[in-house]
């Protein structure tokens, strides 16, 4: 009888125990997981709600004051929510506030109805994500909705080592044109350039481009760079940037990182943007220009 109370007040303290250890575990990955889902949606938040005030008066600026001004803007955004300098870097050069540039451009105002999360791997922390976003265009009363999916890869400090926004697909969803807009040039599965022109981009005026080139300074030193653009309707021809040799890198960074042009096209559609290294075509992009 003895023996058998034993026995019995031992499976019940290891059950006890076992309940504790797993409770705490749980207590540990919802923490975790809360915490994590913090961090997507704090830059979910900065990226897809606007474009806010500070940012208008930023893309209002001349080209050179503006650039600058973006760089300590998105560093002030996003910065405190990335793993590293590469993963924040690559986040504000594909999306950041490029997200708005479109936007901004066409008059829209946007807010963020619902996300939800969908935590694929726990392992590694890799969540997918959809937001349903709602947007009116300026003075208008009439709102619509649409959806953005995307997937973000956490650390175990709950930072962001990267993140795929699919804002191309929703606005695809709603221009034909915009289809046929390609804002970054890729070779092997690997992005060289990607272009982010000026919002306010019409025909007949200079505005400024800002190239973000990804390989290294050693690729483009001491050779020489020009910039074409050819009309796609009529095939029209205009030289954005004479050859030019290009001997440092953009100011502040290692590679030409921040390269920036400013140069007029004379009629509005799409045109095909070509850098040409060496008189050889290096990477190109479309982008549309407005009346």
């Amino acid at each position: 009888m003895k023996g058998s109370m034993i026995k019995f007040f031992a499976t019940a303290l290891f059950t006890l125990l076992l309940l504790i250890l797993v409770g705490c575990t749980e207590k540990k990955e919802t923490i975790t997981q809360d915490e994590n889902i913090k961090t997507i949606e704090a830059v979910l938040q900065n990226s897809l709600t606007g474009p806010s005030d500070e940012l208008k008066q930023i893309l209002d600026r001349e080209s050179e004051e503006k650039y600058e001004a973006l760089n300590q803007y998105e560093d002030k955004t996003f910065k405190d929510y990335f793993a590293n300098e590469t993963s924040h870097r690559d986040f504000v050069n594909n999306y950041g506030s490029l997200v708005m540039i479109q936007p901004n451009s066409d008059y829209y105002n946007f807010k963020i109805k619902n996300i939800e999360y969908e935590e694929v791997d726990a392992n590694d922390s890799v969540y997918n994500f959809s937001v349903e976003l709602q947007f009116e265009k300026e003075g208008s009363e009439k709102s619509e909705a649409g959806i953005v999916t995307g997937q973000a890869n956490l650390t175990e400090e709950h930072k962001i080592e990267g993140m795929l926004i699919r804002t191309k697909d929703f606005w695809s969803s709603r221009s034909k044109e915009i289809k046929d807009i390609r804002d970054k040039y890729v070779k092997d599965g690997k992005v060289l350039l990607l272009v982010a022109p000026d919002p306010s981009l019409s025909a007949g005026k200079p505005y400024g481009y800002l190239f973000h080139f990804t390989a290294p300074f050693e690729t483009f030193k001491g050779k020489e760079l020009a910039i074409y653009a050819y009309h796609k309707e009529t095939g029209e021809k205009i030289t954005g940037l004479s050859p030019e040799t290009i001997t440092e890198p953009s100011t502040g960074y290692s590679t030409l990182e921040r390269f920036t042009a400013t140069f007029a096209i004379p009629k509005s559609g799409l045109w095909r943007y070509e850098v040409v290294l060496d008189g050889e075509s290096y990477a190109d992009v479309v982008l549309a220009v407005k009346e």
